[in-house]
């Protein structure tokens, strides 16, 4: 069985542990984060410490602490903050320590911009990347994020009122906004923006049924999760209120009666801003859509041979699927089980 390794870090790294495990998971999403869960024998963290002086509660949260999962040829899997700990007794006595993590960007729910932060025709990384260094020049706001791949995007007008910083950079995305970013916070610290979308084809990776997918589960989504005219709310209060409709085209509707929805963007004043988030809401919900959940195992195909917004082959005979379809969501276990989310195109 592949082995990996978990370790633990103080912020600036001076401080240092390898902790054998009992069990770990995590997992990521695209234009979200990464978060995990790990287990350990409390009495292996203990005799540990006791070579250093220490206590496993000392190991794990005397400070802001980092876990980091590397695989058997140091490949570095996860990278992110200790958010909380659980300590556990059985009825024979075992004692076990639970940890949760979050990714580097979930720092960022815990930062606000200041009272009235505006943008004017600025690039959508330059927003992203600004948004994320302001914060950082803040007495002890530094959490060490350093700017990665950043492109050229489009340029968009912005304004923030004490709004989180996470919330903010997650609105600039492809998930909430037509022709916005991708991005991540990589397990390295780095912001990555990526234009017009992440990823791409990989014609060389196929799951297959019967053949690398030991398991899988397709959910249609259909009438309750469907959406072909939106109001969007921005800035100010009713009657003065800013409001954009977006519509599908009239087929969707014959076909699926009329299906309202309406999206809040309380910060936004710039009526192609608010056009732009809906017809986004509208063309991923307008009619019902595949989601592919498929189990397969870390080396087949090789866990670092795709990523989050590739495409795949996706082939499924029983159920006639043969297409290529993106990685919106993946994860990882100490079985070495990786389970995928695939969405259609």
């Amino acid at each position: 069985m592949r082995r990996y390794k978990t370790i633990i870090k103080n912020g600036d790294a001076t401080l240092s542990w390898e902790l054998p495990y009992q069990s770990f998971s995590f997992s990521e999403e695209l234009n979200k984060d990464r978060s995990a869960q790990v287990s350990f024998d409390f009495n292996e963290l203990e005799a540990i410490g006791n070579i250093y002086g220490v206590t496993p509660q000392f190991i794990l949260a005397a400070s802001y602490r980092e876990l980091y999962i590397y695989d058997e040829d140091d490949v570095l899997l996860y990278g992110g903050y200790i958010s909380e700990q659980t300590f556990s007794r059985q009825e024979n006595g075992d004692r076990n320590i639970s940890i949760a993590s979050k990714g580097f960007f979930n720092l960022f729910a815990k930062r606000f911009t200041g009272a009235n932060v505006s943008y004017s025709a600025q690039d959508l990384s330059d927003i992203a990347w600004d948004l994320i260094d302001d914060t950082q020049n803040l007495t002890y706001g530094d959490f060490g994020i350093t700017r990665g791949a950043n492109p050229t995007t489009r340029d968009a007008d912005r304004t923030y009122q004490y709004k989180s910083i996470k919330e903010a950079i997650e609105k600039l995305s492809n998930s909430n906004t037509d022709n916005g970013i991708d991005f991540d916070i990589s397990s390295a610290k780095l912001l990555n923006v990526y234009y017009p979308e992440r990823g791409s084809q990989l014609n060389n990776i196929v799951f297959e049924e019967g053949f690398n997918i030991l398991n899988y589960t397709i959910r249609e989504i259909f009438i309750d999760g469907m959406v072909n005219q939106v109001f969007v709310f921005g800035e100010g209060q009713y009657p003065d209120m800013l409001v954009e409709q977006r519509d599908s085209a009239a087929i969707y509707k014959s076909n699926f009666f009329l299906l309202q929805d309406t999206l809040s963007e309380k910060d936004t004043k710039v009526a192609a801003t608010l056009q732009s988030k809906g017809d986004t809401h509208i063309e991923d919900l307008q009619q019902p859509r595949y989601v592919i959940t498929a189990t397969c195992q870390y080396e087949d195909p090789g866990f670092s041979e795709y990523n989050l917004g590739d495409r795949v082959k996706v082939k499924i005979d029983s159920l006639s699927i043969d297409d290529f379809f993106r990685v919106t969501r993946r994860s990882l276990n100490d079985k070495g089980n990786v389970n995928l989310s695939f969405f259609a195109l």
